[in-house]
């Protein structure tokens, strides 16, 4: 139907990042596993993302010890602090970090992108994109442009408003999904022993993949019976966000008498069978707190962990750990070994996904401004600038892909991008 009427709806690829910060690559191996906590190495972004060395502990005599690696990626760009996302390096080669193992991967949006910026109804079409004719200097026309999509935006902040009002969609594009592939390479050197590292000249290395979604809790209103203003009878109600450092796994079978605390034993005090949730590194606190200010949209919650203690869970512990379905949806889910395109020391696997949208995006129109004159004297009060807000409103949440490798160094070359189309 849109054929026949001539009417072509532009669509486009954003891709994600490929390139990534690491740790600086002259460190040594025993340096690194004695020492996780390494500084960023600031000087040039690499076509790889290395993981982490999350946990290491002694299992046996001469030194055996398991190892859990981490590598994570968060599709998007930074929205600032989140507590439902893990702690992504900021992608700024002037500022000190220390290696946490996740990255974002961008792909959402692209503000650069020109071809974009003209599907967006509310942005201000690129001059290349405009319908117009070019003539020489004897009046001949020379070449003609007709991509021109014709828009009709407000000029002022109030009838952008308005519109938006009307019509929460007038600014939206189509967004279909995000497509990514991971080509994973073991790099430990099982020749030279490092670190009391097994000695199989097959070793293949078990990888856990998860791909999860932080789930939003839901908005509700409310009446506070004991307000007595007439302006504010009703309040906004929701529960606290996910916490990724407390609420990523949930085991029945893991209580606070065993691994998880080294405080309790089992048979000893009077909460050693609590079950908390946890997450890489804590666990929340047991003697949970409710949120009682009548004022807070979050009264009648539970706090998450304000403090949360280090748990003493296991590298093996947390690679079998079931995630906890009330705080983040499981997209996907599976083991494999680092074998599926070549054996030994350096074992290969690739790894595909797509994370599906399928939904009309909303966006917020354009920035206003106030311009002022070199005086200080107000020259024009909101008006609409030609710079669009490009942060997305109905994307619940951001996905994750989260690599927890055992026993094996991995490092991930990365390859995707995200559909998007008008609307």
């Amino acid at each position: 139907m849109l054929e026949a009427l001539d009417i072509k709806k532009k669509h486009v690829r954003i891709p994600v990042y490929s390139t990534f910060l690491n740790p600086a690559e002259d460190t040594s191996a025993n340096n690194y596993y004695n020492n996780p906590s390494l500084d960023v190495d600031t000087t040039a972004y690499r076509p790889y993302a290395v993981s982490k060395l999350h946990k290491k502990l002694t299992i046996g005599p001469n030194g055996q010890t398991d190892r859990l690696e981490l590598l994570g990626f968060v599709v998007g760009d930074d929205p600032g602090t989140a507590r439902m996302l893990p702690d992504c390096l900021n992608r700024d080669t002037t500022q000190t970090q220390t290696y946490s193992g996740f990255h974002f991967l961008g792909g959402l949006y692209d503000s650069s992108n020109e071809t974009l910026q003209s599907m967006r109804p509310s942005a201000i079409t690129p001059p290349d994109d405009h319908t117009q004719a070019n003539y020489n200097g004897d009046g001949d026309l020379v070449s003609m442009t007709v991509s021109h999509t014709h828009k009709d935006w407000p000029q002022s902040v109030a009838d952008q408003c308005i519109k938006l009002h009307e019509d929460p969609y007038a600014d939206s594009l189509y967004y279909h999904h995000t497509k990514l592939r991971f080509v994973l390479t073991g790099i430990d050197d099982i020749a030279s022993n490092t670190s009391n590292l097994p000695q199989a000249s097959n070793h293949r290395g078990t990888v856990r993949m998860l791909v999860l979604r932080p789930r939003t809790p839901s908005v509700r209103t409310r009446v506070d019976g004991t307000n007595t203003s007439s302006d504010t009878p009703f309040m906004l109600n929701v529960g606290y966000p996910p916490d990724w450092d407390t609420e990523l796994f949930y085991d029945r079978k893991k209580q606070i008498g065993g691994r998880m605390s080294d405080n309790f034993e089992p048979h000893t005090g009077g909460s050693s069978d609590v079950i908390v949730s946890y997450g890489l590194e804590k666990h929340a606190h047991f003697d949970l707190d409710i949120d009682q200010d009548p004022n807070s949209v979050h009264f009648g919650h539970y706090k998450p962990s304000e403090f949360p203690p280090d748990h003493e869970l296991t590298p093996l512990d947390l690679l079998m750990s079931p995630i906890n379905k009330n705080k983040y949806a499981v997209l996907h889910d599976e083991v494999f070994t680092l074998d599926s395109l070549h054996h030994g020391a350096a074992a290969q696997h690739i790894a595909e996904f797509t994370v599906p949208y399928n939904k009309k995006v909303r966006f917020p129109g354009r920035e206003h401004a106030t311009e002022t004159a070199a005086d200080g004297t107000v020259t024009q009060t909101d008006f609409l600038t030609g710079v669009t807000i490009d942060e997305p409103m109905n994307l619940s949440s951001r996905p994750i892909v989260l690599f927890l490798s055992y026993n094996q160094r991995v490092s991930a070359q990365v390859e995707g991008y995200t559909v998007i189309s008008e609307v």
